[in-house]
């Protein structure tokens, strides 16, 4: 808690010191007069796929992250996103393959996600493909709270809307440079063409090298190493007024080594150097495109997405993460998903009464995946095996779905100020499994398995709303909606009911006020919240039919959990030249009934779940009318993530940390520098911890960055 207020205080220091040099006659408001400047909080509309309503109106917490915020911020990656955004908390799990996120207490750790991902309309069904490189962002939206009505499954613990910038926005060329500490170098290159007022196409790139923050001693090398290729192309034809057409083509080569786990004395608390003999790495080629129509009548809205996704990746481990030579795993997976989605909407009219939308979507899921696991010397020693021994599991999995769903909504229902939102969405999921598990003794195979099996998922999604005016610039509003989270099959078992687990699916239910004050120029949001979460999805260990316990884990719905919390956001600009803003997520997420095998976790806190999240941050900019200088822009900002724990015994476990942040611009015509800093205080924390084989295990977070970048458009 030191930290946190050291870097409160750190911020309020500085901005008081910057208002003093202000002025009194650009504060808020004048001692001497009633006088407000005019200036005020932008608007912000919802533009994800289905949501076209301004951000203070929609019944339901959410919020929007804009260009500038993600360039004042260095954000290069969805990871940062975390603790900025209340009770929305991403982890670090060494490599871009894992990467799940959590909100509000929903997520999950290795299997399929809790939280859904859409980038320029594609749905991202699969977590490896959440970890990319940022640029060229136009905005970022995430909606807090079940969104299954509209988005369908996996969209439990809410929803990220990403946006790239459009085409006939404006025309440039942009070249971005960015340098610092520990090699880390960012090369970012666009180019914006309107060809004419109805064509216009974007294509950039992105290149990142950083020689990681780890060193493995047993190699001597870096053991977090990353090396990534982005490229981009979106193109907007509008022939009409009512009608346009647009493709988007996404691509990133990502070579990485990773997995910088260390060794962890849980008794002082501290972690070893990382040191383990086979070299651990994920290397992935990821691209997406997609054509998206929208055509408008007269009174309605008629939208078609076509998406394509392909993701091929490979996954070297130390399993042991040790000098050892124990256990050596490998992954190769080749995935496609197609998906298509076409939906009709209501023109948004303030003086209609009635809205509605509804719609269509389905898609199909093909992947091929190989894991070969090697048992090294020592395991054969240390096992009393009589020779070396490996297996090979194949997975040929066909997942397929498709959904209708419908969304109605009612203004001044019964009285004036009052609108009523219901919505639901039919839901049916087929997924096929062709596995065969091969295990070799001394180059001999000693045993061939392999099965085909089928599952089939309905379900029914209800979302309500109400929403109430209390004035002018205060809403109150009350939802209740269905979360679910598609089931699927174990890729380890040793018992036939094992082989594949059902959904879990959750109730949530959030109050909240949204309200403007001061001429806009203060923004306050506050929710409240309460998820009664039923057949949740957690790793267990693997049982034979002896009951004895095999290595590996798999899934099983073990639990029945609850979480509640409250989500605070305030964003103000005081004066012309500032801005200021706080966010505050809390969020109590308990099993309520959790038994694995002797052991009783109920009342235990969820692991992987901050008890809260904390942002804070100060922006001045001011303007010159020097020949050397144009613009001037400070940002200083401060990250707080409670306490969480790593397991469910909540024995081991992560304290309050804080991550100090900031940055300063300086621009002159078409040509800026930035100086930055993250975690400027060198805080120590863990990012990841984990138990194997009898130990402990951690990923420390990053040290404090320090770096410059140039930017040039002509």
């Amino acid at each position: 808690m030191k930290v946190m207020y050291r870097g409160i205080a750190i911020i309020f220091f500085l901005s008081m010191m910057i208002q003093e040099g202000i002025g009194q006659d650009q504060m808020v408001i004048s001692r001497d007069s009633n006088y407000i400047p005019p200036v005020q909080l932008e608007s912000f509309e919802i533009k994800a796929s289905k949501e076209k309503n301004e951000l203070q109106e929609l019944p339901m917490s959410a919020s929007v992250l804009k260009a500038r915020n993600l360039e004042q911020q260095e954000m290069n990656s969805l990871t940062e996103l975390s603790s900025r955004v209340p009770n929305l908390f991403m982890p670090d799990y060494g490599s871009k393959l894992t990467s799940p996120i959590y909100i509000r207490g929903i997520g999950s750790r290795i299997n399929s996600p809790s939280v859904g991902l859409y980038v320029d309309n594609v749905p991202y069904f699969e977590k490896a493909a959440f970890n990319f490189e940022f640029f060229d962002i136009e905005r970022i939206e995430v909606l807090r709270g079940p969104q299954g009505t509209l988005y369908g499954r996996n969209t439990m613990g809410g929803l990220i809307n990403i946006h790239t910038k459009d085409p006939l926005d404006y025309r440039k060329t942009s070249l971005s440079l960015n340098a610092g500490n520990y090699e880390n170098y960012k090369v970012v290159v666009g180019h914006h063409q309107p060809v004419s007022d109805k064509f216009g196409f974007v294509v950039n790139g992105a290149f990142v090298d950083r020689n990681g923050y780890f060193t493995n001693e047993y190699t001597g090398n870096p053991a977090d190493d990353l090396r990534s290729y982005s490229a981009r192309l979106k193109a907007l034809y509008q022939p009409k007024d009512n009608l346009k057409i647009e493709y988007s083509f996404n691509f990133e080569d990502s070579d990485q080594n990773g997995y910088p786990y260390a060794e962890y004395v849980d008794s002082t608390n501290t972690a070893k150097n990382v040191n383990y003999n086979n070299p651990s790495m994920y290397t992935r080629q990821m691209l997406s495109n997609n054509v998206t129509i929208e055509y408008e009548t007269s009174h309605s809205i008629i939208k078609s997405v076509t998406s394509h996704q392909y993701l091929d990746d490979v996954q070297s481990v130390d399993q042991d993460f040790t000098p050892a030579s124990l256990f050596f795993v490998e992954q190769f997976q080749e995935q496609n998903m197609l998906s298509q989605e076409i939906y009709f909407q209501s023109k948004p009219e303030d003086e209609s009464s009635y809205e509605w939308l509804c719609g269509a979507f389905g898609f199909t899921q093909l992947t091929d995946r190989q894991v070969a696991v090697d048992y090294g010397e020592d395991a054969v020693a240390a096992y009393g095996l009589p020779g070396p021994m490996n297996y090979d599991k194949y997975y040929d999995q066909n997942t397929s779905g498709a959904a209708l769903f419908h969304q109605s909504t009612v203004k001044d229902f019964l009285t004036k100020g009052l609108s009523v939102s219901a919505g639901i969405r039919f839901d049916y999921e087929s997924a096929s499994l062709d596995y065969q598990y091969d295990k070799f003794l001394n180059g001999n195979q000693i045993t061939d398995e392999s099965f085909d099996s089928k599952l089939d998922f309905w379900e029914v999604l209800p979302k309500v709303s109400l929403k109430y005016r209390l004035t002018e610039k205060v809403n109150t509003y009350v939802t209740i909606a269905k979360g679910y989270k598609t089931g699927g099959f174990n890729s380890s078992f040793a018992r036939e009911q094992d082989r594949s687990f059902e959904p879990e699916e959750s109730w949530n239910y959030e109050w909240g006020v949204k309200s403007r004050y001061f001429k806009n120029r203060l923004q306050t949001n506050l929710s409240v919240f309460y998820i009664d979460w039923k057949k949740q999805q957690i790793y267990q260990p693997v049982i034979d039919e002896q009951g004895e316990v095999q290595p590996g884990s798999m899934l099983d719905n073990a639990g029945q959990s609850e979480s509640k919390g409250i989500e605070l956001e305030f964003r103000g600009v005081p004066t012309v030249h500032t801005e200021g803003f706080l966010s505050f997520g809390y969020t109590d997420a308990k099993f309520v009934e959790y038994v694995d095998g002797e052991d009783d976790f109920s009342g235990n806190r969820i692991p992987y779940i901050p008890e809260y999240t904390f942002h804070a941050g100060f922006v001045y900019n001011h303007e010159f009318n020097y020949n050397m200088l144009d613009k001037v822009m400070f940002r200083i900002d401060y990250r707080g993530v409670g306490k969480h724990y790593w397991q469910e015994e909540n024995i081991s476990y992560q304290d309050y940390y804080g991550l100090l942040n900031s940055k300063i611009t300086f621009e002159k015509d078409d040509f800026a520098i930035s100086l930055w800093g993250k975690n400027i205080l060198n805080e120590d924390y863990q990012a990841f911890y984990f138990n194997a084989l009898g130990k402990s295990y951690a990923q420390l977070g990053q040290p404090a960055l320090y770096g410059v970048r140039l930017d040039f458009s002509f």
